[in-house]
């Protein structure tokens, strides 16, 4: 009897496709996270930027005179019920100026809370005085301004 020599064939071991498709998803796992830890850190980003405008706003309230310079518990938003907003208005040593906080927060899917805050300092209107040197805005109205008096040249030539 004679052994024959067979030719190697071309192709892949039934190991080496396990292997590859092994390897193969592994990488489709780690870039399936990635998405995913992607999406979440666009959702905060987006939630951070939503959340500063609406503390920006409140800042700005508080200032006007909108809204008392007190603190304020968490109330929803107007602008997003999924956001809460409270306010903490801190008096300083010099009369009528406030350091106000202003926290922005929200319930995550997870049940984490997210939370940014902004602080500014803010002269209470109801004190900050007015140019004609009045407490109150006596000077915002309309007023009337004329010059009263003579002019005129004397002389010769």
């Amino acid at each position: 009897m004679t052994l024959r020599a067979t030719a190697p064939r071309a192709g892949l071991s039934l190991l080496e496709v396990l292997v590859a498709l092994a390897i193969f998803l592994m990488a489709v796992g780690a870039l399936g996270q990635l998405v995913t830890q992607g999406g979440d850190n666009a959702r905060y980003v987006s939630w951070l930027a939503q959340g500063n405008l609406i503390a920006q706003s409140r800042l700005a309230e508080a200032a006007a005179g909108s809204i008392p310079l007190q603190s304020q518990g968490d109330s929803p938003c107007d602008e997003d019920s999924d956001f809460n907003w409270a306010m903490d208005a801190e008096a300083q040593t010099a009369a009528g100026l406030y350091r106000v906080t202003v926290t922005v927060s929200r319930q995550q899917p997870n049940g984490d809370r997210f939370e940014t805050k902004l602080s500014m300092f803010v002269l209470d209107p109801t004190v900050r005085g007015n140019t004609d040197g009045s407490s109150t805005g006596t000077d915002d109205a309309a007023t009337t301004t004329g010059t009263t008096g003579t002019s005129g040249t004397t002389g010769g030539k």
